[in-house]
């Protein structure tokens, strides 16, 4: 009975200890919702709005899209068809869905675009 109880304590002090040190203050945000206000074709990067109340990216911020290894989908909603995109396959007042890691002045960097506007 005391083997029970010291093992089912010390489960619960390792969780709780995994738990606490794995607060990263760059957590992953995954599905932020925005629309494309302006296109940096220069730059490779959207000025975007949120779509979601109380958006960690707020009012206007700058998405980049610089880093190669970024992937642009497309998923129509009728045939369930998934499609590989291009950053040039993106216009403006697109809603698009992104990926992103940690938002910093008002800049932040994605690994993932999904255009939901269905328009193709």
């Amino acid at each position: 009975m005391k083997r029970v109880l010291f093992l089912s304590i010390a489960i619960a002090l390792f969780v709780t200890g995994l738990a606490a040190c794995s607060n990263d203050k760059r957590a992953t945000h995954i599905g932020v919702n925005v629309e494309i206000l302006e296109i940096n074709t220069e730059l490779k990067g959207f000025v975007v709005k949120s779509l979601d109340k109380n958006s960690i990216l707020g009012d206007k911020c700058y998405v980049s899209c610089e880093n190669p290894e970024i992937y642009y989908i497309y998923a129509n909603n009728q045939t369930s068809e998934v499609q590989t995109l291009t950053y040039e396959d993106f216009t403006v007042g697109d809603e698009i869905t992104v990926d992103i890691k940690s938002v910093e002045n008002k800049y932040t960097l994605t690994y993932r675009v999904q255009l939901l506007t269905q328009r193709l």
